[in-house]
C-alpha cells in the first residue's frame, strides 16, 4: 500500500481538480495524474471521470473518499496533538544526570525553567557518567549532566556549567580534628567512607592518593553520592564530598570540614548534548536558558 497515493487522492477529491491538487501538493499535474492512475490500477477500478471543469468521483471513488477523508482528518489531528506535545510550552524533556550534577546544578536550573514554562514536564534519571553518556548517544536522553572526570569523546557537544570543590568532612565523634590540619597520608588512620569503584568522585580521590603514593582501604562504600553526607554525619568515618552537598549539614552542626594539607583540584559539572539526535522545542529552550545563564555569569 502506497500511502502517498491516498494523500494525492484526497487532495484531488477535495478540489475535484487535478491542477489545484498539484499546486497544494507542490507537485506537477502529470505526477498527480500518474499517482491517481497507479492507485486505480492497484485497486482495479476507476476513481474519477473527467469533466469540463475538472474531475468527478465515480461511485467507487466516492466510497473510498468517505473513508480517506476521515483518515486524513485524524492524521491532521494527530499532527496537531504531536506539535502541541513537543512545543516549548508543553513538551517533555528527558534528562540523564549523575547525583552530583543533580544536586550541584540541575535542581536550580529546573526551578528557573519551570517558572517560565510551567507546563513542560521532566523525566529525570540518575546514573553513572558512562551509563548516562551512552544513553544520551542512543537518543534516550535529550540532554545529560555529568561531573568530571569524564571522557565524553569528540562526537558530543560538551559545555562546562559549573566548577566546584570537594572537601573532607567528619561527624562530631571526630571533633578533635576541628582545629587540626590532616595530612592526606594520615586519613588512613581514621575510618574512611567513599563511593564504590568506577564512580567519578571515587576515581578522582583514588587518583590523588595514587599520585601521592598513598594506599587507602575504605571502611564503607556507598553507591550514590547523596548517601555520603548522612553516613558521615552518623560518624561512620571521614569522607570527601562535593562542598555544596555538605553545606546544609555543616550549617546544622551535623558535620564539619576537616582541613587537609593539600588543595584538591577543582572539578566541573558538564552539560552534554548529541548533535546527531534532534532536540525537541522544549529541550532546545532548556539548553538555551542554561547557555544564557553561563554567559551572564561570565560577564
Amino acid at each position: 500500500m502506497n500511502y502517498e497515493y491516498y494523500k494525492i487522492f484526497y487532495y484531488v477529491g477535495k478540489h475535484k481538480n487535478i491542477t489545484r491538487a498539484a499546486v497544494e501538493l507542490y507537485s506537477s499535474q502529470p505526477a498527480v495524474t500518474r499517482a491517481i492512475q497507479n492507485l486505480e490500477n492497484e485497486l482495479g477500478c476507476r476513481l474519477f471521470v473527467r469533466t469540463k471543469t475538472g474531475v468527478e468521483f465515480t461511485h467507487e471513488g466516492q466510497t473510498l473518499f468517505d473513508y480517506v477523508r476521515i483518515a486524513h482528518s485524524q492524521i491532521l489531528k494527530g499532527e496537531d496533538e504531536l506539535n502541541h506535545s513537543i512545543s516549548a510550552e508543553n513538551g517533555t524533556i528527558y534528562i540523564g544526570t549523575t547525583v552530583t550534577a543533580l544536586h550541584g546544578f540541575l535542581f536550580g536550573i529546573i526551578d528557573d525553567f519551570h517558572s517560565e514554562h510551567p507546563n513542560v514536564k521532566f523525566k529525570i534519571n540518575t546514573g553513572s557518567n558512562n551509563g548516562t553518556v551512552e544513553k544520551l548517544k542512543t537518543g534516550i536522553y535529550d540532554v545529560a549532566f555529568v561531573s568530571t572526570p569524564c571522557n565524553t569523546g569528540k562526537s558530543l557537544t560538551t559545555v562546562t556549567v559549573r566548577e566546584f570543590n570537594d572537601i573532607l568532612i567528619g561527624g562530631n565523634n571526630f571533633a578533635e580534628l576541628k582545629d587540626k590540619t590532616v595530612a592526606l597520608s594520615d586519613i588512613g588512620n581514621y575510618p574512611y567512607v567513599c563511593l564504590r569503584h568506577s564512580m567519578q568522585l571515587r576515581q578522582f580521590i583514588d587518583d590523588i592518593f595514587a599520585e601521592n603514593d598513598i594506599a587507602l582501604t575504605p571502611d564503607i562504600e556507598a553507591d550514590s553520592a547523596d548517601l555520603l553526607v548522612p553516613m558521615i554525619s552518623h560518624n561512620f568515618g571521614l569522607g570527601f564530598v562535593p562542598q555544596y552537598m555538605a553545606e546544609t549539614a555543616i550549617r546544622r552542626g551535623e558535620v564539619f570540614k576537616v582541613n587537609i594539607d593539600s588543595d584538591l583540584p577543582k572539578r566541573s559539572i558538564l552539560m552534554i548534548t548529541d548533535p546527531h539526535h534532534p532536540q525537541t522545542n522544549a529541550s532546545r529552550e532548556f539548553v538555551k536558558l542554561i547557555t544564557k545563564n553561563i554567559k551572564k555569569a561570565a560577564e
